[in-house]
């Protein structure tokens, strides 16, 4: 199975995804940066369309948007919804985030919650979008830090045996980082909004976030590992978090930054 297959059957397997948590989380992206009526609007990765929709409602009749993504149930679910809004400004489109190549100048903004990370080439998707984008358009985007979801105790228990794991946060994981990037691809004003929706968990739960084996990572290591390591790398992962321990319980962070970054 390829990468991008292991991606598209994990979110198409995510068809109750829609909570007030993750709906709030995506549209939180219009808190920062917001769409005028007449507008042209790509939102990556859409999966059931709350930030499409929303742009939508945004940008009007006069405007446009377009939705892409590979995980084709919720393509399907994102379309019920525009339906259901009776919405006529809308496209989605089931395409690979590096196989969209629309014309420069397209956009006058562009959309990715909660995706970003899971892009193999994330410089190159950047340079990419700051082609899309008209001039003065601008990149709207969520990541989480680098130790978001217990990310640096699966990576040390992995290291513990010897094992190599990416962590997928780490390219977007800090806002020098995220700055970095950006800058590297011409953007400027660029802003950085961190929000913490960390909390914290009991340790059995803190321990069951984890399975051993599942990451979404083109170069994840654990795929081709014996069972057998991955029940000792599970081990150690779980000793990990018991070390973290307190009488709150284990502190969970999702540290969620919100990017904005405009084409001069």
């Amino acid at each position: 199975m390829t990468y991008k297959q292991e991606v598209s059957n994990y979110y198409n397997a995510r068809t109750n995804y829609d909570n007030d948590v993750t709906v709030n989380r995506a549209v939180a992206l219009f808190d920062y940066a917001t769409p005028s009526p007449g507008q042209w609007v790509l939102d990556v990765a859409t999966g059931t369309g709350n930030v499409a929709i929303k742009a939508a409602q945004k940008v009007g009749a006069s405007g446009y948007v377009i939705g892409i993504d590979i995980a084709t149930e919720l393509l399907k679910l994102a379309q019920q919804k525009i339906r259901a809004e009776n919405l006529s400004n809308v496209e989605l489109i089931e395409i690979d985030v590096e196989a969209y190549q629309p014309e420069s100048n397209k956009f006058d903004a562009i959309y990715c919650s909660y995706a970003i990370v899971l892009f193999p080439n994330i410089p190159k998707i950047l340079e990419n979008w700051y082609h899309f984008l008209k001039p003065g358009g601008f990149i709207a985007f969520t990541c989480s830090s680098e130790n978001s979801y217990l990310a640096l105790s699966i990576v040390e228990a992995c290291a513990k045996h010897g094992i190599t794991l990416p962590n997928i946060h780490k390219p977007l994981g800090t806002p020098e980082r995220i700055q970095h990037l950006l800058t590297q691809t011409k953007f400027s004003q660029i802003e950085i909004h961190p929000r913490q929706m960390g909390n914290y968990l009991s340790l059995e739960k803190a321990q069951s976030r984890w399975n051993g084996q599942f990451w979404l990572h083109i170069d994840n290591p654990l795929r081709k590992l014996d069972p057998q390591i991955i029940s000792l790398i599970k081990v150690s992962y779980d000793d990990e978090i018991a070390a973290l321990e307190t009488e709150q319980g284990v502190w969970h962070e999702e540290l969620i930054y919100y990017v904005v970054a405009r084409k001069k």
